[in-house]
């Protein structure tokens, strides 16, 4: 429920958990588990090197309302984790005792160290099993909440009323309400959050108090953030796919038809032997239906790989993640469910026109008379599905287009930063039992030691990169700034070392940057961003003015330097108001240092490619101390990409559909253009035979498609321009209706229009009379 204030509560407490798991209420049993799960540093029996991990603090519950059994020993229990640091036990995954314990049967009791802690393996989960949580590498281990410290590395996490890391779920009474339930939950919520704030609380307060609500869904299937992530992307997709369906069965609508002309005479020789209209329909559907089930198969298999490649690209290189592609009864069933309706679809009509009336009468006539004639079905049916396909490719165009504006404004926006040549690694010496005291000597031993690296133009120490997914951040006071009631008087901070500006790219726009010189013994400085200044001080005056900070030590801290505005929290976000702080004044009010002592984060500025350097910086780091674990490696263009992978993917599906759309409709322009070309033999061969000349015809035939491309411009573009309003939460500095891309869009099918009726048009003119009226 971070950080309650307002709204919706979906984080909460260790002590407000574990009073409903102690009290449950109307619940079977209530059980917290944290609400990320971290990388640890895991070391094994009979292994000399460490794994990085990701590790779930649960409580002692956790299994037992879950009702999950373990493949081989116990689960974690309640006394597991009735007082904080008692019970070092870990369960450990299916995979992570396959992989990493060599499967050994004889596993339970044996210990391994988790960011040097000694923990006693107690089971091992079975292999279906990821826990509640879907994430996109699932946890290896779980411990109970209460060893949070060996976790995290943190003292004092679960005692603080105002740390919000846990998530919630509960196992429901069949015979209890769901409105109860909600009741009761918000009753203990709103409760705890009036003890945690005294006797005294302003009416205004009591109010918003009220108004706090826990937000309660189901969980069958799990919590997954990455379903909320992509799931709108996906819906859009369906539609699309959806759409593409539409093209296809189009044009094998028009392919049956065509077939269905051409052998007119056969259906109508059955029709005089006796055979009945009902069994030519049905055997018309029956082909339909083999086409559509043969393609289902043959698309079931293509999913199968292709939704492989979509999970390696939205794992980002996990090397294990518990995403699963297999298909399963409900997917397979779904699939017959399309085919079957597919081949309705598409040999519904045909089998149909089959049947129809006129087919007797085809008996007597010659085979292109036969062809010629085939009912006013055949001759505007096909005309209809291109003028629909033509229209389908416009909104899928449109789409398209849009998709990739959003993705290229997202990526082509000035950042704050220098994007290129800049290298990050994760690193956390606190697992190679560093203390806070020995954080200076180490972080300028460190960047020493980096700056030396060939092809390492500069090196500098952050708690977080210049653009993360999460951010530390802190209340503060200003002097000479009177805050407006209830004003949000928050800030995103940054620790960092000298020379992190210049290696990150930021520009300083007033003021100085951080210096060597920034050390323990004088004045504590701070650097504030753009936003920051022009919030607290729009007359220009913030150097100078002095900071108190509430989480990092309180200062005071001077402010002697403005940056430039950095989209920190991400391409769609605001840029937050920020604060930079020297991690080497960050030692703690009695100079002993404090967690806010480490770095996590190494930059490098690099004259070449950055991936070259990433063995030297291993190694220069392995050289300071090899016990430091480099927990991660990536470019600032990787981080980059991964926060706008969801548009990322989205528009490159987008695109291949919308390519493979305007494909088929090609293919089905071409096959109805060619077929009137061949049905209409006689009638040219007689305006050539009259003087009509080539490129007469030519046009006549051209100038047929371009109606139908001028049809299903008139049906498309409006369909688009209200569709896409849809679409204007995903977009990103773009309005949905854009006129270059739906002019774009427009000279694209056009484009193909004419070059797919091109060739029929070419063949109509090369018609010789004398053979057509021959063949007649």
């Amino acid at each position: 429920m971070g950080g309650i204030d307002l709204g919706t509560a979906d984080m909460f407490t260790y002590d407000f958990a574990r009073s409903l798991e102690i009290n449950p209420g109307p619940f079977q049993g209530v059980a917290a588990y944290g609400s990320f799960s971290p990388k640890v540093n895991v070391r094994v029996p009979n292994s000399a090197s460490a794994l990085q991990v990701p590790a779930s603090l649960v409580s002692g519950n956790f299994f037992s309302v879950l009702e999950a059994t373990p493949f081989l020993g116990r689960t974690i229990a309640p006394f597991d984790a009735d007082a904080p640091d008692r019970s070092p036990v870990a369960l450990v995954s299916y995979h992570f005792w396959q992989h990493s314990l060599s499967a050994d049967p004889a596993i339970l009791g044996k210990t391994i160290t988790v960011n040097a802690a000694p923990f006693t393996v107690i089971g091992v989960m079975p292999e279906a099993f990821h826990g509640i949580k879907q994430e996109l590498e699932p946890p290896d281990l779980w411990v109970p909440i209460t060893m949070v410290q060996q976790v995290f590395l943190q003292p004092g996490m679960l005692r603080p009323r105002n740390f919000y890391i846990l998530h919630l779920f509960a196992r429901r009474n069949p015979q209890s309400a769901l409105a109860s339930d909600q009741n009761w939950l918000d009753r203990q919520i709103r409760d705890y959050v009036r003890a945690g704030e005294g006797a005294s609380i302003a009416p205004a307060r009591q109010q918003e108090i009220e108004r706090i609500s826990v937000k309660l869904i189901p969980a069958a299937h799990g919590v997954s953030g990455l379903r909320d992530l992509y799931q709108d992307s996906l819906f859009i997709l369906m539609a699309i796919v959806a759409l593409v369906l539409l093209i296809a069965c189009a044009n094998l609508a028009n392919f049956l038809l065509a077939r269905a002309v051409r052998r007119q005479r056969e259906f109508a020789t059955r029709l005089a032997l006796g055979s009945s209209r009902a069994r030519i329909i049905g055997h018309g559907v029956i082909e339909a239906l083999l086409l559509s089930l043969c393609g289902g198969l043959l698309g079931l298999g293509l999913a199968f790989v292709v939704t492989r490649a979509l999970i390696a690209f939205v794992v980002q290189g996990a090397a294990y993640t518990g995403l699963d592609s297999r298909p399963d009864a409900a997917v397979l069933l779904f699939t017959l469910g399309v085919s079957v309706l597919a081949g309705l679809l598409f040999g519904l009509a045909p089998a149909l026109y089959v049947g129809g009336s006129w087919a007797k009468s085809s008996l007597h006539a010659g085979t292109r008379a036969a062809i010629s004639s085939g009912g006013r079905a055949s001759r505007w049916w096909p005309k209809a599905l291109v003028t629909g396909q033509i229209a389908l490719c416009v909104l899928l165009l449109v789409g398209s287009g849009l998709f990739l504006r959003t993705l290229l404004n997202l990526q082509n926006q000035d950042f704050g930063f220098a994007r290129s040549h800049l290298l990050l690694a994760y690193f956390d010496p606190r697992i190679a039992g560093y203390k806070p005291q020995q954080v200076p000597a180490l972080n300028q031993t460190l960047v020493e030691r980096l700056s030396a690296i060939p092809g390492v133009r500069s090196a500098a120490l952050a708690a977080v990169p210049p653009i993360e997914f999460g951010s530390w951040t802190s209340s503060l006071s200003i002097s000479g700034y009177k805050p407006q009631p209830r004003e949000d008087m928050g800030a995103v901070l940054n620790r960092v070392s000298p020379g992190y500006f210049d290696t990150a790219g930021i520009l300083i726009l007033a003021g100085r940057t951080i210096a060597p010189s920034d050390t323990p013994s004088t004045l504590k400085v701070a650097l504030v961003n753009q936003a920051f200044a022009q919030h607290y001080f729009p007359k220009g005056d913030a150097l100078g003015h002095m900071l108190k900070i509430d989480i990092a030590e309180p200062g005071p801290w001077q402010i002697v330097g403005i940056t430039a505005d950095t989209k920190s929290a991400g391409p769609r976000q605001d840029t937050p108001r920020t604060v930079y702080l020297p991690i080497a004044q960050l030692t703690g009010p009695h100079g002993e240092g404090t967690d806010d002592s480490f770095a996590w984060v190494i930059l490098l500025r690099t004259s070449g490619d950055p991936a070259q350097v990433i063995p030297s910086l291993r190694n220069a780091v392995a050289s300071v101390d090899p016990n430091i674990p480099i927990l991660r490696v990536r470019t600032i263009k990787d981080q980059l990409e991964a926060f706008v992978s969801q548009e990322t993917l989205i528009s490159r599906l987008t695109g291949v559909f919308a390519g493979v759309a305007v494909l088929l409709a090609a293919i089905g322009l071409y096959g109805v253009m060619h077929f009137n070309v061949a049905r209409r033999t006689t009638e040219i061969g007689v305006r050539i035979a009259l003087g009509a000349s080539g490129s007469g015809v030519q046009w006549m035939v051209l100038r047929e498609s371009l109606v139908l491309l001028a049809a299903g411009l008139a049906l498309g573009l409006p369909i688009a321009f209200y569709a896409v309003r849809l679409l204007r939460s995903q977009l990103y500095q773009l309005s949905p209706f854009d006129p270059a891309i739906f002019l774009a869009a427009t000279a694209a099918i056009a484009l193909v229009t004419i070059i797919s009726a091109w060739l029929p048009a070419r063949r109509a003119a090369a018609v010789d009379p004398m053979t057509a009226l021959r063949c007649e």
